[in-house]
């Protein structure tokens, strides 16, 4: 289990390299992928991967960092659920307006969180 956090981990710092490298690109996907597809993926993921890291908090080296991550992911899924596919897409749009430093910012922390997630995996 400590492995597949780990890999979680690598995966959401490699999207913000590449955030980092090319933010147009990323915002290209970002646009590309709309509706409610969009909505349902944002909220699904946030729900399996904060309840795998509330069950893999407790084998992995640092326990209560993995636990505050999932916490924090099945919390973000329930409150995109209370704000609804209409309101998410407006805040995307908002944030897709902002100019291209924003999103090298904003990958800059997913970065971070994935090289948090690495280690206390591991």
């Amino acid at each position: 289990m400590p492995l597949i956090v780990s890999m979680i981990g690598g995966l959401t710092a490699a999207i913000g390299l590449a955030g980092v490298i090319q933010p147009q690109l990323l915002i290209h996907l970002i646009q590309r992928w709309g509706g409610s597809s969009r909505f349902w993926a944002a909220v699904v993921m946030r729900l399996v991967i904060g309840g795998f890291m509330l069950v893999a908090a407790s084998s992995c080296r640092h326990p209560s960092v993995v636990y505050t991550i999932g916490a924090i992911a099945v919390a973000a899924a329930v409150i995109i659920l209370g704000f609804g596919e209409r309101r998410l897409d407006a805040f995307i749009g908002w944030w897709l307006a902002k100019p291209p430093s924003l999103m090298r910012v904003s990958a800059l922390f997913a970065m971070a969180f994935g090289g948090l997630m690495i280690f206390a995996g591991a």
